[in-house]
């Protein structure tokens, strides 16, 4: 590894992304990771600032070599998910999603991917258990309890929906207001949540 080259082209990677130039930073970010002894990770970067210029066919390109060179890289795992969740790729997207949880079960973000996907599938009964884990990990995850409480509705446990409504409302009122809305459960009423204390 030669370090100050590496240092030198990801200290400008690093500024181009500052400036928002992802383009340039993601270009950075490749040539660093030739100074690399596991380039994985640099490749990772690339391709988030790819994702970010919306070039998302290289930033899938990347992501597969960087998962080439290491397949034990979480983040690489969550982002590939990610770009296939966006094509409608769903069932890849939870693949993907699954090895991102397998090499580091904690990341909330997997999880709540993984969930989105299955509730586009109408697999909803994952998706619950998914979103149950991503707002256990992440208990300020306000659109983890907003699908959450969108899915008991959906499956009809009123009672568990506004439990979650209710959490969701002591710290992201307006999100729980919104839900309120959309379902019409509870909608203007002043505090719908009187009746669970």
């Amino acid at each position: 590894m030669n370090f100050i080259n590496y240092y030198f082209f990801k200290q400008v990677g690093i500024w181009a992304g500052i400036l928002g130039k992802d383009d340039i930073a993601a270009e950075y970010w490749v040539r660093a990771s030739y100074f690399e002894r596991a380039p994985a990770r640099s490749l990772i970067t690339a391709a988030n600032h790819l994702t970010l210029a919306k070039r998302f066919a290289d930033s899938e390109a990347l992501l597969r070599r960087s998962l080439d060179l290491d397949n034990t890289q979480a983040p690489a795992w969550f982002n590939l998910g990610f770009l296939l969740q966006k094509r409608n790729q769903h069932e890849e997207a939870i693949s993907a999603f699954d090895q991102a949880i397998r090499h580091q079960d904690k990341l909330d973000r997997a999880h709540y991917g993984r969930a989105l996907s299955l509730m586009a599938l109408d697999r909803n009964i994952e998706a619950k258990a998914a979103l149950e884990r991503t707002v256990d990990l992440q208990p300020m995850s306000p659109y983890g309890y907003y699908h959450l409480a969108h899915l008991q509705f959906r499956m009809g446990d009123e009672k568990a929906y506004r439990k979650t409504t209710r959490k969701l409302s002591s710290f992201e009122p307006k999100l729980a207001v919104q839900i309120q809305k959309e379902t019409g459960v509870d909608a203007g009423v002043q505090d719908p949540f009187d009746r669970l204390k």
